[in-house]
């Protein structure tokens, strides 16, 4: 496993109809994946410019414990309960420390 950190921002725009659900399904999730040894952090939030725009703010300790993640039951599952519950599919955006 490599050593070096991954920094992750996933960008949820929620069906609004639906953000109960929604937020409830995330935050099982997040509360997961809080137990797993690759996760060092993650947290959900909203967007202050676009209360419709949540973030999973995620940090692992490396590339290969978040594809790890991406794997286990409750991920999956979620992912696809959350799929028509969404305006757009999740965005990813990945980053590295400098």
């Amino acid at each position: 496993m490599s050593a070096e950190p991954i920094f992750l921002v996933a960008v949820i725009r929620p069906d609004m109809a639906q953000a109960d659900v929604v937020a409830e399904r995330l935050r099982s999730m997040r509360d997961a994946t809080r137990a797993e040894p690759g996760n060092e952090f993650m947290e959900l939030v909203v967007g202050d410019e676009d209360p419709t725009v949540w973030f999973m703010l995620e940090k692992f300790v490396s590339q290969e414990a978040w594809e790890l993640h991406m794997t286990l039951p409750y991920v999956v599952e979620g992912n696809a309960y959350l799929a028509d519950k969404l305006r757009e599919p999740t965005e990813l955006l990945f980053r590295r420390p400098v």
